[in-house]
């Protein structure tokens, strides 16, 4: 394969300060993450996050992702194939870690559905979705990053979690409140009604 045979998705990079390229004859999709500091304008916070905690350490997004995807699937839940995973070895090099994943073409992200649904159809969407989220905290994790675009819902309405941020649930009471108020939130559910529904069926786990 070679680089030129990526094509730029320029939609995915206006909604994160990832790179997203697809190169369609494998069908893949390659999420390139950027380094959050710049060592010309940043040189310690870039030195100490970037490179020591992150590629020094082990901790660079992509191996985050394709852990959190493993716990997911060891729970029976529906995540993106992945292809492969890795890190930059070359420090200068801005762009941290590549994960490559099956690029799903035949999906429509978690918003777009939502918004198609009826009524009834959206509180059936937030039970399914609240039955994951609680599996998911009975197993002593939550989604750091919870939103409805970070899913796709296939043409059989399965729920399929992308960008996948799994963390420890901590054991204070008061962090796990505040982290289920921080999740109703960026949730991307502007009805207050929806998120109520969310809200409670959730509060008994956090």
């Amino acid at each position: 394969m070679s680089w030129h045979d990526l094509e730029p998705m320029s939609l995915l990079d206006s909604q994160s300060i990832s790179h997203f390229y697809v190169q369609a004859e494998s069908g893949t999709l390659f999420k390139l993450v950027c380094d959050k500091y710049s060592p010309k304008e940043h040189f310690w916070r870039w030195l100490g996050r970037d490179i020591i905690s992150k590629r020094l350490a082990g901790s660079y997004d992509a191996r985050k992702e394709f852990t959190s995807r493993r716990i997911l699937k060891q729970l029976g839940q529906h995540t993106v194939e992945v292809r492969c995973y890795g890190v930059a070895l070359n420090f200068l090099n801005p762009l941290g870690s590549l994960y490559a994943m099956e690029h799903m073409q035949d999906c429509v992200t978690g918003s777009a559905y939502f918004e198609a649904l009826d009524e009834a159809g959206r509180y059936a969407f937030i039970e399914t979705l609240s039955l994951q989220i609680i599996q998911l905290a009975e197993a002593g994790y939550y989604h750091r990053d919870l939103h409805l675009d970070n899913l796709l819902v296939d043409n059989q309405q399965r729920l399929i979690w992308i960008d996948t941020h799994i963390k420890a649930l901590p054991a204070s009471s008061q962090k796990r409140t505040a982290l289920l108020e921080n999740m109703l939130t960026n949730s991307r559910i502007e009805n207050a009604a929806y998120r109520a529904q969310l809200h409670e069926r959730l509060e008994p786990y956090f």
